[in-house]
């Protein structure tokens, strides 16, 4: 037969706290158990089983304050939260804390789930507010299915290739634990209000910085030399290339720059600002567009396969300039320093100078326009051209100190060369052209020569015609 205690030992404790500051007691014992059992009574006494919202029992602690009276401060309780049944009494476990009246701090669900600042958790864990984390490691994963896990969030003085960083930084996935990365979902994305640095930046849709950079440094690269703009793309390092196979690269107010790597897209890459890569070449498989800035590679190559078009600026490349389908335009300079500018199918457009160092070269070109400046394959048409010598124009004929050639002299050499003296022969210019400028200088000399040989043979007119009329006077007058 057992024997009830619990009122005798609670009578107890009342009557000692009455009378002492200070309560210690020790149980021993294989089992030790400390149970508070709650029942309903009906009418006739018997005991009837409790409900959903009921109270099984409450501990708090309190302390005489001076408005004469226990305050409660702090206390724990167990709620019943659902019907009970044989076997099964669901509850929840209450944490309370106040100065004035006690609140729920904490609950413990009877399937475990435990909530801060909420009672009804809807994860193991579910917090209402912030929280702060005073450790320097976060780990996570650790029974998962896919694997042991690893640290999800650590701080760090140091990047992954141990390079150290300007301060110390909450890194994620530190030392590549989660194999798979990191995924983030939802119409809302990831959002960046600072700079994004990755070594290496893979996606398969779109990459958008709408008020900062993104910034892929790439192999052993070190800092970006460099101050960008907001909305630039900076790819640093010989791995640290901007690529997109299928898709476009889109700076609508900012900059794309590759400071040691290229600036390539499968489709066009297009920047509010300027095109530049420092290093390396500029190559797509569609458009190069600067709509108010310039396309510029430094050391390397620009190449479309459509067109290359800068809005409001230059295209500049140390080599090659190059649009396979469409054309080149500029509102400014075209210049390619070491190598060729080429619209293969399209026009070639410069708002204001083309500069070309060596050959411009238009149309289909036979023969080797080395030493040339402009070689055309086809006619030019022109409302006018302006040749400036560089030699003396041909006034030097009516110098009195000029060497004539007499008429028969030229008529001996036309009858043996049948060409001119100092005029090039039809053999000649078949096989090295002709130089306008050089041909009109020629042809002008011998048009003044022309006309001293008819100034002198119209001076010996004269004394002819002056010689028959006094001869006419001789023989009276007769003709």
């Amino acid at each position: 037969m057992k024997t009830k205690v619990f009122p005798t030992l609670i009578l107890t404790a009342l009557i000692l706290a009455t009378t002492i500051t200070e309560i210690s007691a020790q149980i021993s014992g294989q089992v030790i158990n400390f149970h508070f059992n709650r029942y309903n009574s009906a009418s006739n006494g018997s005991k009837v089983t409790v409900h959903d919202g009921e109270n099984l029992g409450t501990i708090q602690w309190k302390g005489w304050t001076p408005g004469n009276e226990y305050q409660a401060s702090a206390g724990f309780g167990v709620d019943v939260t659902g019907t009970p049944i044989a076997g099964y009494l669901p509850s929840r476990l209450n944490f309370y804390t106040g100065g004035s009246g006690l609140l729920e701090r904490m609950t413990i669900l009877e399937n475990g789930r435990i909530g801060i600042g909420l009672s009804n958790p809807a994860e193991l864990v579910d917090i209402n507010g912030n929280v702060i984390v005073r450790g320097t490691r976060l780990s996570l994963g650790l029974g998962s299915a896919f694997g042991n896990g690893g640290e999800a969030l650590t701080h760090s003085n140091t990047d992954c290739a141990g390079a150290p960083l300007p301060d110390e930084v909450l890194t994620l996935n530190n030392g590549g634990g989660f194999q798979g990365g990191v995924y983030v979902e939802g119409p809302g994305g990831l959002h960046v209000c600072a700079t994004m640095v990755a070594e290496c930046l893979n996606a398969e849709n779109n990459v958008v910085s709408e008020n900062g950079n993104i910034v892929a440094l790439g192999g052993t690269a070190g800092p970006v030399p460099c101050t960008p703009g907001d909305g630039d793309f900076i790819a640093a390092g010989p791995n640290g290339d901007f690529i997109t196979r299928h898709g476009e690269v889109v700076a609508d107010e900012g900059n794309i720059t590759a400071t040691l790597g290229n600036v390539s897209a499968g489709a066009n890459v297009t920047a509010g600002s300027d095109v530049t890569a420092t290093n390396n070449i500029v190559a797509v498989n569609g458009n190069v567009i600067a709509q108010t800035g310039s396309i510029e590679s430094q050391s390397g190559n620009v190449v479309a396969n459509q067109n290359v078009m800068a809005m409001n600026g230059n295209v500049s490349a140390f080599q090659n300039v190059s649009a396979q389908i469409g054309g080149v335009t500029a509102n400014l300079d075209v210049v390619s320093n070491n190598g060729h500018i080429r619209a293969t199918n399209g026009d070639l457009r410069a708002g204001a100078d083309l500069l070309v160092n060596g050959v411009a070269r238009i149309g289909s070109i036979s023969g080797d326009p080395t030493g040339h400046a402009l070689a055309v394959g086809g006619s030019i048409i022109s409302t006018e051209v302006k040749v400036e010598l560089q030699g003396n124009w041909p006034d030097y004929v009516f110098s009195p100190s000029y060497a004539l050639t007499p008429l028969s002299e030229v008529k001996a050499f036309v009858k043996e060369n049948q060409h001119l003296p100092g005029i090039p022969s039809a053999a000649e210019v078949q096989q090295n052209g002709q130089q306008l400028g050089e041909t009109q200088r020629l042809l002008l000399e011998k048009v003044e020569e022309l006309y001293l040989h008819l100034i002198q043979t119209n001076e010996r007119m004269e004394i002819l015609e002056k010689e028959n009329a006094e001869l006419r006077k001789l023989v009276g007058g007769k003709k």
